[in-house]
């Protein structure tokens, strides 16, 4: 006789049968989920707003892709319901501040558009458009500030910003003071942006202005990025910018005429300091006298064949009467070759003085005292190069001469 089930039987034996239909509800629920995201994700907003209406990313994309279109008004009211989900969202914030900004609340749209800024460092868009922003303003901390954001990540954006720098720089003298806090807190781009000023039609007289704006800072221009400056105004025969800026500065001091007379192993800024000779058959150096360590000169060692000049500097000497001595003294060689120091006009090419060392004496024990005299012309000769240079040139033979104590004195 069969055993009639009890209804507590009857109930398990349903919820047994039923966990499977669960199961299975569940895994397609969660395998649609895992699809949803791609497919939210890459379909075009129109579709993903269909798919995920809640979704506060794809809420922003299609606030995004309304903006671009033009339809402000609906890329505002997708950004809103795109914040009300997910507050923090920086892209829907632009949207919001720019669809602001359309309708004329220009406040509104500041406050959030620098919201979306501070929120974000990355966000290139928030930060162009509050560059722009408080350009207009005439707030050029801020502006540049922004900028700075900028140009720290994306290289590629450079050129434009850093030609707004040198425009707003150029355009008003507000914005070239904050341009000198900026560089001054030595940024990641201060060489390249100082290096494409050289490449810009006014930018020696923008470099002169941040090489004297920079130099009470705690970044003043390094002697390399000074030497960049002054050879350049030097190349370009622009002497009076020149003068001005080496005399401003006082690097080197114009006190002393002539820069390292005593050819001292040191730095240089050139061409205010000694450009020195290289090629075959000449080697040019600082050296202590090996007579006389203490003293330190210029050692040349010459085959009496090579024609190029041994070593120069430019000088700045008002139109008068000068004195250029010094120490000389030969080591070995013999010859119709020999040396000379000369004067020369850097606009004329004219030598106003000059004094040879001929090779037609001895190897020298002791130094020996030269001098000569210089004339600087009222006109055409507002700088001049000293330099030394073979002469005679032509048979060969081995020459090494010292030179040491050069100087520049102005006679009453």
């Amino acid at each position: 006789m069969s055993e009639t089930p009890s209804p507590e039987k009857k109930a398990g034996g349903k919820v047994t049968g039923l966990w499977p239909v669960g199961l299975a509800v569940g895994l397609i629920w969660l395998g649609w989920q895992v699809a949803l995201v791609p497919l939210v994700t890459r379909a075009p907003s129109e579709h993903a707003i269909r798919l995920a209406p809640g979704s506060a990313q794809v809420l922003s994309r299609a606030a995004e892709d309304e903006m671009r279109a033009g339809e402000m008004e609906d890329a505002g009211y997708l950004a809103r319901l795109s914040l009300a989900r997910a507050p923090f969202n920086v892209a829907a914030l632009r949207v919001l501040a720019m669809s602001e900004a359309e309708a004329g609340r220009t406040g509104q749209a500041d406050e959030m558009m620098t919201l979306a800024g501070n929120w974000s460092l990355r966000d290139s868009a928030a930060h162009s458009w509050l560059i722009e922003s408080r350009l207009r303003q005439g707030n050029y901390a801020s502006a540049f500030a922004h900028a700075d954001t900028l140009v720290r990540r994306r290289a590629d954006l450079r050129p434009l910003v850093f030609n707004l720098f040198s425009t707003a720089a150029e355009s008003d003298v507000r914005a070239g003071a904050h341009l000198v806090s900026e560089l001054a807190d030595s940024p990641p781009w201060r060489s390249e942006y100082l290096e494409s000023l050289y490449r810009r039609p006014d930018g020696l007289q923008l470099l002169a202005g941040l090489a004297l704006g920079l130099e009470e800072t705690r970044a003043p221009f390094t002697n390399a990025e000074l030497q960049a400056l002054y050879q350049a105004l030097y190349q370009g025969r622009r002497i009076p910018g020149l003068k001005t800026v080496r005399d401003t500065l006082g690097r080197p001091p114009a006190a002393t005429i002539l820069v390292n007379g005593e050819f001292a192993d040191q730095e240089a800024i050139l061409p205010f300091g000694w450009q020195r000779g290289v090629g075959p058959g000449i080697s040019v150096d600082l050296l202590n006298d090996d007579r006389k360590p203490e003293l330190t000169a210029l050692r040349v060692i010459h085959d009496a064949r090579n024609a190029q000049e041994l070593a120069s500097q430019l000088v700045l000497m008002q139109p008068g009467t000068y004195r250029l001595s010094g120490q000389q003294r030969l080591e070995t060689g013999r010859g119709r070759s020999g040396f000379a120091w000369q004067v020369q006009c850097l606009e004329t090419s004219e030598i106003i003085s000059e004094i040879r060392f001929n090779l037609d004496m001895d190897a020298q024990a002791d130094w020996a005292p030269f001098q000569t005299r210089v004339v600087v012309p009222v006109q055409g000769c507002t700088a001049q190069i000293v330099r030394l240079v073979p002469i005679n040139t032509g048979r060969r033979t081995d020459i090494v001469i010292w030179f040491s104590q050069l100087a520049l004195e102005r006679i009453p």
